[in-house]
């Protein structure tokens, strides 16, 4: 089976903020018709990498079957961790990099090893037909008031997304 994720955060960058992400994992039934689902997580403290790794967690985790998966991302750190082959090089080391210093999200990035290990994936920065709904649904989230929770994280499910939003 060959899945698409797409992977969107609210902001780009290191710093740590409250911010929102979004999810969708689109594939094709026997049918031939598309089925996405998809959701989006709140944080009122998080950093870009933190908040991507949330996000690929959610997608993957709701795979059932070995496939091929696109993953769709503009976080940088997670796009180069994954295209250079480092979460297997830090995997192997004990969690630790190149020169020997701890991998930050270390917990994050060994449930995300665990989840991707029976799938092959492809991982691309490459633009995609759902970034601009997907950053349009995230900005309209985060405008509204009770949109951002108190502390922690907070997850919506979106059973299906739509290019028209």
């Amino acid at each position: 089976m060959n899945v698409n994720i797409y992977i969107e955060t609210s902001f780009k960058g290191p710093a740590t903020r409250r911010a929102a992400g979004a999810w969708i994992v689109e594939y094709i039934i026997s049918t031939g018709k598309p089925v996405t689902r998809g959701g989006i997580i709140y944080s009122d403290c998080t950093t870009e990498n933190d908040l991507a790794l949330c996000l690929i967690e959610k997608a993957f985790s709701i795979l059932t079957k070995t496939c091929c998966a696109v993953v769709f991302t503009e976080c940088g750190h997670v796009l180069r961790t994954m295209q250079n082959h480092w979460l297997a090089q830090w995997q192997k080391n004990g969690w630790t990099n190149a020169k020997g210093n701890p991998i930050r999200n270390a917990e994050a990035w060994n449930r995300c090893a665990l989840l991707l290990e029976h799938h092959m994936e492809e991982w691309t920065d490459r633009p995609h037909e759902y970034r601009q709904c997907m950053q349009d649904r995230l900005r309209k989230e985060l405008e509204r008031e009770h949109g951002m929770p108190a502390a922690g994280y907070v997850e919506i499910e979106t059973p299906e997304w739509n290019t028209q939003t």
